[in-house]
């Protein structure tokens, strides 16, 4: 852990990284394990067996070899929860113990106001909640107490078409950028735009970091035309294929309960909240997408679905365990019979959730059951299982629990697990073809140490990055392997200065991301002579890259100017082709060795 000795003036960023190590950050969603001076685990962004991920608490960053994706305890929180730099600092900030000052508008950028916009809107439901008895006392006869009302900050949205839209104005707000929240809408016929929601509870949903992004209304008309529910469109805060309702507040206790309770509604969510179950998410009238599976599976491989028992219900279920099932997850389906949901439940009496939990069965037992239910004829019910139910034990990576199953199949229809097994192969070679096709583009073969060759490097930006990070990374040692200033006039010579400029404006991350790659590159045991070898070959490579390049871009200015007639322009680019072609076959007779790097 770093120091917590502080300078006043350090920045907020500072502090939270002299008070976290990138350890602390990365180990909650990664196990790492000691490997010389980094620690090395499996990536969390492919499907990997061998591990490829490396951090380096020294420089505080990480570097994913699988898939080329690196960078700071900031970065790595944007790509595990999707959010954005300012989500990130808010997160960690409030881990680290750190308090962030309040942004003057005019500093804001666009993003930055359109959190504020929602935010406020927030506020504003909220305090319209107050003043709404028949809003009070519908929440209180669906059970919800004060206390969890102020947890979720729910809200009513007045019956009046432009309440919300006058009330942002006046703070400041332009129609345009309300608009682009998802609170207003406008057409043709309106004199002015008008709220996106009118007479409706309002439950907001907010992304990872907890800022609201968004909101799902209840209508409180009960007019037979209006939507029971109408949720915010997708506006640049809220994605709803990456947003899960309620994960802001599930996360801490999927990890410690070791599994995600899933429930479909809005009142499901927050009475499951409130009947002890902080584990739930909602799907919130949206399919359950491959980014939510990924964001709850990462805290937990165990999974409950407590989803409405119809058909859409079911439909659901099954969305979501095939996707749960792919990325092996323990699925279990609680089946809440009378028509009944979580929300009833938790009304009726709390403990009929928790007994109907405790009750939960595997997916697939789950389906057998659903099947039986609804067949009556015994070779239509074996029919069905075979085309509704066996699929489901195909998407089981782990095949010891996939041949549990089969035998769980065969005992309900009164077959053999040989007979189900043949057909558990043949969905699977029916699938087999696009199987290795998704193979091949998830799984990368790691890389524990590189030896640079140019073959491996199949774009030219490719070896300017690692030779880059070579010069970094000499340059930061104390006894160099080779002079990184000569290494570093080839490159410049070779790209140009205009070129060599825009990699000298990297940023600070970007090249400590990039020396870290190099530095890891060449193992713990660095030869010196290696080094040298390997930036040789690449110079070298990267000289003959260059050069055709340059020959490519001059024949396609040359064939412009013959269709033009300009002669002039012609004769002097003949001239600058043929003294290109003179430099590229002297340098491909030449060897590496012409690459001087050592003192």
């Amino acid at each position: 852990m770093a120091s917590l000795r502080l300078s006043a003036m350090a920045t907020p960023i500072e502090q939270i990284k002299d008070r976290l190590s990138i350890l602390d950050v990365v180990g909650g969603y990664v196990k790492l394990t000691k490997s010389g001076k980094h620690w090395k685990g499996k990536s969390p962004f492919t499907s990997e067996k061998t591990p490829s991920f490396f951090v380096s608490p020294e420089r505080g960053m990480y570097y994913c070899f699988s898939s080329g994706k690196g960078g700071d305890m900031f970065t790595f929180l944007r790509e595990m929860e999707g959010v954005d730099f300012r989500g990130a600092l808010t997160m960690l900030a409030e881990r680290a113990g750190v308090q962030l000052t309040n942004e003057r508008a005019e500093d804001r950028t666009e993003r930055d106001t359109l959190y504020a916009i929602v935010e406020e809107a927030t506020r504003f439901f909220e305090a319209e909640l107050g003043k709404s008895a028949s809003s009070l006392t519908y929440l209180e006869g669906r059970g919800v107490t004060p206390a969890t009302i102020a947890k979720w900050r729910i809200g009513f949205a007045p019956a009046e078409w432009r309440s919300l839209f006058v009330h942002l104005k006046a703070k400041g707000f332009s129609a345009e950028l309300i608009m682009k929240a998802g609170l207003i809408k406008g057409n043709e016929r309106s004199a002015e735009p008008y709220d996106t929601f009118r007479n409706r509870i309002m439950f907001p949903i907010a992304d990872t970091a907890g800022r609201p992004v968004g909101f799902s209304g209840r209508d409180m008309s009960g007019e037979p035309e209006a939507p029971k529910y109408v949720n915010s469109p997708e506006t640049p805060l809220y994605e709803k294929s990456r947003i899960l309702f309620g994960y802001d507040k599930a996360k801490n206790s999927i990890r410690t309960m070791d599994f995600t309770l899933v429930v479909e509604g809005q009142f499901d969510l927050v009475l499951s909240h409130q009947a002890g179950y902080t584990n739930t998410v909602a799907i919130s009238g949206t399919a359950m997408t491959d980014t939510h599976v990924e964001q709850v599976s990462r805290l937990s491989q165990k999974a409950v679905l407590a989803l409405d028992s119809d058909k859409a219900g079911i439909a659901s279920a099954k969305r979501s365990a095939t996707l749960m099932l792919l990325r092996d997850m323990d699925v279990k389906v609680a089946r809440i019979e009378g028509g009944k949901d979580p929300a009833d439940l938790v009304k009726e009496d709390p403990k009929l959730l928790k007994s109907c939990i405790g009750k939960a069965v595997h997916v697939i037992p789950f389906l057998i059951d659903t099947v039986k239910r609804e067949t009556s004829d015994e070779r239509a019910f074996k029919l069905r299982v075979r085309e509704e139910v066996v699929p489901f034990v195909v998407l089981m990576p782990n095949r010891i629990d996939a041949e549990h199953f089969e035998h769980v199949i065969a005992e309900a229809t009164g077959t053999t697990p040989d007979a189900i097994h043949h057909e558990v192969e043949r969905v699977r070679e029916e699938a087999k073809r696009e199987q290795a096709r998704e193979a091949r583009a998830a799984v990368v073969t790691p890389v524990e140490k590189i030896t640079p060759k140019p073959q491996e490097f199949r774009r030219t930006e490719d070896v300017v990055f690692h030779l880059v990070g070579v010069v970094l990374w000499q340059q930061s040692v104390e006894s160099p392997h080779i002079l990184p200033s000569l290494l570093r006039a080839y490159l410049q010579d070779i790209l140009g200065d205009e070129r060599m400029q825009l990699l000298d404006d990297w940023s600070d991350e970007d090249k400590n991301k990039a020396a870290f790659v190099a530095e890891h590159a060449y193992g713990e045991e660095v030869d010196g002579k290696q080094v040298r070898e390997a930036a040789q070959t690449l110079l070298r490579e990267l000289s003959l890259r260059t050069l055709r390049t340059m020959i490519t871009d001059v024949r396609k200015d040359l064939k412009d100017a013959e269709q033009k007639g300009d002669a002039a322009l012609q004769q002097s680019l003949l001239g600058i082709a043929n003294d290109l072609q003179k430099k590229l076959r002297s340098r491909e007779t030449t060897s590496k060795d012409e690459f001087i790097l050592h003192h």
